[in-house]
């Protein structure tokens, strides 16, 4: 099962998973064309890259119309409690007499209604209606009001509406099928806001966390928005320590604040339970069978003779940040003697219909073959190993226990080449002797 790990070391806030997930792997441009299909205006979309503490992390914004991503989230609110991303606890409220004199405010029933009657998926809709409910019923719970009855204002709510469906968007696209969420730190000291001074949690956050396990360490800062707390309400199917994981792919969103010594991050990872196994373990013979390592999927391909080959790069990374388990294409030559490019994704049975209408909206493909098979893939995890460029992970394979390729992740190794100004394939080899260092 496809299983997203919420790594909470640093709390949690919508910008955080966005950010997170980007750094997977989900497409930018896939997510800003997906919440195009809501009627919300006024803001744009970035990412950046950035370091907190020596590790680097993907920054997400919501940038108002006329502000810069620096200013973002934290613009326009009466306050900044030093949060993971700056959300303000004004963004939502019970509704008073002439709350609407001089601001636009949406009704927790209107965003709702928006995202029910969108083109989104079915999935992202039940996910993105799921947050904000839990959302609206917690700040409702505070403020002693019909959940349908809190109000955003405008920045709030556009704030809100980008956080909460960006994440469904993400999570759909990614395929997730289950979420497990470690111990959360939730940070410590008092917030001040229009309604006065609250402890850390804020009272809407620690009414959503119900059920959740939760510390505090490290910052003298509130470290879970309301947002982040919903997302994890909405979907967790249990809050737990990391174990008998196997972990496929890794991503760091990274809050606006930046401690030292302290990385201001939300960690996910995405992979598998009960296929885990530490780079010293004893892995007992097995056959592939028996391993679970052999699973269907569908093939999807598409001859294409009219396209610009240079749009192909794209056509793969959206493939991919939309849940494809692999892509390839190669020359062919077609009918007339005109050459053309043969696509081939491999697809998740669950994400096969989504990369078909991701086939069709970016090639000029009028038609698909479509079949289902069998794979058999190596047991694989990634081990984090430490060199003197940074950290870089390993993809480590093994075939009935037994190691048979170890190789660096390639996109670690580029972005660390990068940063130091070294040459790839040093950085490459100090990663192989990193990991085959004895101890």
């Amino acid at each position: 099962m496809r299983t997203l790990y919420f790594d909470c070391f640093s709390g949690i806030s919508g910008d955080m998973t966005v950010g997170a997930m980007l750094d997977l792997g989900l497409d930018l441009e896939y997510l800003r064309s997906e919440l195009a299909k809501l009627p919300v205006e006024g803001y744009t979309l970035a990412a950046s890259r950035v370091v907190r503490a020596n590790i680097s992390a993907t920054k997400f914004d919501v940038v108002m119309d006329g502000a810069t991503p620096a200013h973002t989230h934290a613009a326009d609110h009466s306050h900044d409690h030093g949060h993971a991303d700056g959300h303000s606890h004004d963004h939502a409220h019970a509704q008073t007499p002439g709350a609407g004199v001089g601001h636009f405010h949406r009704k927790a029933s209107e965003i709702i209604r928006m995202i029910q009657t969108s083109a989104l998926s079915a999935n992202a809709r039940r996910m993105a209606e799921a947050i904000f409910a839990k959302l609206a019923i917690s700040e409702g719970a505070v403020h002693r009001v019909a959940p349908e009855d809190v109000e955003f204002h405008e920045v709030g709510a556009i704030d809100s509406i980008v956080d909460t469906v960006g994440a469904a968007i993400g999570f759909d696209a990614l395929g997730v099928e289950q979420f497990i969420c470690s111990p959360i730190n939730v940070g410590a000291g008092f917030i001040h806001c229009q309604h006065g001074v609250y402890p850390v949690p804020a009272p809407a956050t620690a009414d959503l966390l119900r059920g959740a396990n939760i510390y505090s360490a490290g910052q003298k800062t509130e470290l879970v928005t309301p947002t982040g707390a919903a997302i994890l309400a909405a979907t967790v199917s249990r809050f737990d320590s990391l174990r008998d994981f196997a972990i496929d792919r890794i991503g760091y969103g990274a809050g606006s604040k930046q401690f030292q010594d302290f990385p201001n991050c939300l960690r996910i990872f995405l992979g598998a339970e009960g296929a885990a196994g530490g780079r010293d373990a004893v892995h007992p013979m097995r056959s592939a069978a028996d391993a679970g390592v052999a699973n269907e999927v569908d093939v999807i391909q598409a001859d294409i003779d009219d396209m610009n080959p240079q749009n192909l790069p794209y056509v793969i990374e959206r493939l991919l940040g939309a849940g494809a388990l692999d892509v390839t294409a190669w020359p062919v030559m077609m009918k007339k003697g005109r050459t053309g490019q043969r696509l081939e994704v491999l697809a998740p049975l669950d994400r096969s219909d989504a990369l078909c209408r991701v086939v069709f909206e970016e090639t000029t493909t009028i038609g698909l073959r479509r079949h289902r098979t069998t794979r058999s893939v190596l047991e694989r995890e990634v081990v984090q190993v430490d060199t003197v460029y940074g950290v870089i992970g390993m993809k480590v394979s093994r075939l009935d226990g037994v190691i048979v390729n170890v190789a660096p992740e390639f996109e670690d190794c580029v972005r660390l080449a990068r940063e130091r100004g070294a040459p790839l394939k040093e950085v490459q080899s100090a990663a192989l002797r990193r990991y085959f260092e004895p101890g």
